[in-house]
């Protein structure tokens, strides 16, 4: 197996091949349905992360079992370039792209509300007690998910869903869930709100009345593999972020404190941006799996799941560190006493687990550009709007006192004031103006740097992008109400950040990441070939549990995966 550096090095152009996804084939109907079917994300792993910590995962591991008992899909990748968190996990819990679920990035620009919108913000009331849960909830999320699926055609099952990220949790499960609860930094309870019932359950209750976050305080997080684990990762980058707590260190070991002597908002931050992170939602899983008797009897429940830590410790420290290594092993750990908690609890053969990731990341640019590549990071997107509203001057003259031409330039998209362009038209329709002005303003960004293309969205949403790989990650992403007028598109391994490492672009380290199945009926230890998306979950679930797949999902049971075992 090649290298995954050598991977991203031939990544440095081009995006990954057009998708294919296999033909569709009369599934099965299974002998017996799981109890629980489990949607698993692991905030951040990208192919290349995992394939690199795969020599080292511990024999009794969760990946280990996982690669032993069950299917890797090598294959595994987003159609949509809108890499990010909420759009990922959208698609994890619908089986569709970006397009069609409507979360197109964790936040967008709104021209109606002339402000950015978050992709889970909703007016929702908390719950007494616990104040900090309120206004989330589903509502921008545009698709149905399999858990709104199997309220509708699993008479008795229950849904639930669990991340420390609120938008990770909510966009998985969607509005139909039983339970969805996420975790508060400003307190370190785990919460919920009124969008998913009248009252906190006793159990949430309890879980947060026992505090096992503050018993954490003053743990030292040291190298849990042995010295091979981390060879050729240096401790100490000086692009790197420092620990959390204080010491001004990059470097492992380190004590999570927060710098404070005792547990409170700066610790409990602190353990979002470690692996205390992912241990606490592996606990409050298992308390919920208790508390709602998930798997308990023959009516399939789903739980859906997602660590977060991983990805606060990849931006902060870049996913070539030390820290995210030991991040990725420790997780491998993680996993392995889950799965042992649903053997005891559900029944060993009585679950299955779907395990993705909601987008990959790139090295960081001073690694990439040490090796070579075209590499760097700055105000890309400031540039390149510089350069459009300069040439947008040129050619219809300067916009009105105090106004630009764009309203808004983020998140890889370029928005026009209308206003502005309604007065510099002249004697040319609206409709001219616009498309005049898109191409000039895409051609400007393009020359920016740091700037790879730029492309007019209606030529896009129009035009047949045939096998160009780029230009359908882009339209994988566009849903009209939620588009600017120009997408961006950033050079691989540029950043628009001073974090050490990000993600959010079509390209291949990006959107290429983890897939695994693990369950009754499975050939064993195989790796698949056929493409995916890290929406597979909702159809094979769909087909072992005998209902109808959500509307949409784009994903088949690939042949290796049907006929009897």
């Amino acid at each position: 197996m090649s290298s995954p550096h050598c991977v991203l090095l031939r990544l440095a152009v081009a995006v990954s091949s057009a998708f294919g996804l296999p033909a569709q084939q009369p599934a099965p109907k299974p002998a017996e349905r799981p109890r629980l079917v489990v949607l698993c994300a692991v905030d951040q792993l990208a192919s290349w992360v995992f394939d690199e910590g795969l020599p080292h995962f511990s024999k009794d591991g969760g990946f280990t079992r996982i690669l032993r008992d069950g299917v890797r899909f090598s294959q595994c990748a987003y159609q949509h370039a809108c890499t990010e968190t909420g759009p990922g996990h959208a698609t994890i819990g619908t089986g569709v792209p970006a397009a069609a679920h409507g979360i197109v990035r964790n936040n967008w620009w709104s021209p109606k509300d002339g402000r950015l919108v978050y992709c889970v913000e909703q007016e929702m009331k908390p719950l007494d007690g616990l104040p900090e849960g309120r206004h989330r909830g589903p509502g921008r999320l545009l698709a149905p998910t399999l858990g709104d699926a199997m309220k509708k055609h699993v008479p008795g099952s229950k849904v639930a869903s669990i991340s420390w990220k609120d938008r990770s949790a909510i966009l998985m499960a969607g509005p139909a869930a039983d339970f969805v609860a996420w975790f508060e930094n400003s307190t370190g309870n785990l919460v919920t709100n009124t969008a998913w019932g009248k009252t906190a359950p006793p159990w949430l209750l309890r879980f947060n009345e026992q505090r096992v976050i503050d018993t954490l305080h003053g743990w030292v997080w040291d190298r849990l593999g042995p010295p091979e684990a981390y060879a050729g990762l240096v401790d100490d980058r000086p692009y790197e972020v420092p620990h959390l707590n204080a010491s001004n260190q990059r470097t492992l070991p380190q004590p999570m404190t927060g710098g404070k002597p005792e547990a409170g908002p700066p610790f409990w931050l602190e353990v979002y941006a470690c692996p205390l992170g992912n241990q606490m939602v592996r606990l409050a899983a298992q308390a919920c799996i208790d508390g709602m008797e998930l798997g308990a009897d023959a009516k399939p429940d789903l739980l859906c799941v997602s660590f977060s830590a991983t990805d606060v410790i990849g931006h902060q420290f870049g996913a070539d560190s030390v820290e995210a290594r030991d991040a990725l092993l420790r997780l491998d750990g993680e996993l392995g006493q889950f799965l042992q908690f649903l053997d005891t609890k559900v029944g060993a053969g009585r679950y299955a687990m779907f395990v993705t990731a909601d987008h990959g990341v790139g090295p960081t640019p001073e690694w990439a550009k040490a090796n070579g590549l075209d590499a760097g990071r700055g105000l890309l997107q400031m540039r390149a709007r510089a350069n459009a509203e300069q040439d947008l001057a040129a050619r219809f003259g300067a916009p009105p006192a105090g106004k630009r031409y764009l309203a808004h330039v983020g998140e890889w998209s370029m928005f026009f004031d209308h206003t502005v362009l309604a007065s510099n038209r002249g004697t040319r329709t609206a409709a001219a103006m616009l498309v005049e002005a898109s191409r000039i303003a895409a051609d400007a960004a393009a020359k920016a740097p740091g700037i790879h293309a730029a492309f007019p969205t209606a030529e896009l949403l129009r035009e047949d992008p045939g096998s160009d790989a780029l230009k359908k990650s882009l339209i994988a992403a566009l849903h009209p109400d939620r588009a600017g007028e120009v997408q961006l598109v950033v050079k691989p391994y540029w950043l628009d950040s001073m974090t050490p490492a990000s993600h959010g672009t079509p390209h291949g380290y990006d959107r290429e990441v983890v897939g695994l199945a693990f369950g009754a009926g499975l050939p064993a230890g195989t790796t698949v070939a056929a493409p995916v998306t890290p929406g597979f979950g909702v159809v094979w679930f769909a087909q072992l549990l005998g209902i109808a797949v959500p509307a949409g999902a784009v994903d088949t049971i690939p042949a290796a995966l049907l006929g009897p075992r």
